[in-house]
């Protein structure tokens, strides 16, 4: 059972229409859509925005519908080495408004958690093969993820923007909680703005919808390829 985490009903509407046999249910105020895409058994559902939803989202697709397989979908602010529209593959994830270095711990780090959280290598891989399959070119970068939109770099100066990096609000806490489970993940973001740059808000607006609704078309097409 492959589980797909949206935040918004734009990221998830085509990948709804498209299950099969499709089943629902509400669970802590959060629907799901059960049934097939192709060959898959999948589950999805919209989170809702911000780092308690998708995490509450994420635990309720493993401890309840057995996912073993967690896929995050949706839209995100570039930083570094990125440009608006670019695929994103998340390589690792932290946080950027985790602070407890009072006691030792890395910026960004859950005390008891690894500094970062990795994804699969082999998940990687199998969508990288796919995508490059349906020729599509990607990017791979860390997510940092925060309660917060970020429109500023200097809401980032606790963390290490040199690398390829984006910002968002889901990515971190989901692989927390998967990583807790010993659920295989991936975290796939489509660059919607440019964070700091004078248009940035103005590039949100009108590429949101436009890049949520392709994020679900090639998350679609991801899942239809995956064996």
């Amino acid at each position: 059972m492959i589980g797909i985490i949206a935040a918004m009903e734009e990221e998830a509407s085509i990948l709804r229409e498209a299950i099969e046999n499709q089943n629902t249910n509400q669970i802590c105020g959060i629907r799901f859509y059960e049934g097939r895409i192709g060959s898959q058994e999948v589950v999805l559902c919209m989170s809702g925005v911000g780092k308690v939803n998708s995490a509450m989202a994420t635990t309720i697709l493993i401890e309840y519908y057995s996912c073993a397989f967690i896929l995050n979908t949706g839209i995100a602010g570039g930083i570094t080495g990125v440009e608006t529209k670019d695929i994103v593959i998340a390589r690792e994830l932290s946080y950027s408004d985790v602070d407890t270095t009072q006691f030792g711990y890395a910026y960004g780090q859950v005390p008891g958690m690894p500094k970062t959280f990795m994804p699969n290598l082999e998940g990687i891989i199998k969508v990288k093969q796919i995508l490059k399959r349906i020729g599509l070119n990607y990017k791979e970068a860390r997510v940092y993820s925060a309660d917060s939109f970020v429109s500023s770099l200097e809401q980032l100066s606790k963390v290490d923007i040199a690398m390829p990096c984006i910002a968002e609000m889901e990515g971190a806490s989901v692989a927390q909680v998967c990583v807790r489970a010993g659920v295989d993940f991936i975290v796939l973001r489509f660059v919607s703005d440019i964070v700091g740059k004078p248009n940035q808000i103005a590039d949100y607006t009108a590429f949101e919808s436009e890049m949520a609704k392709r994020s679900s078309t090639i998350c679609l097409e991801i899942i239809k390829n995956l064996e």
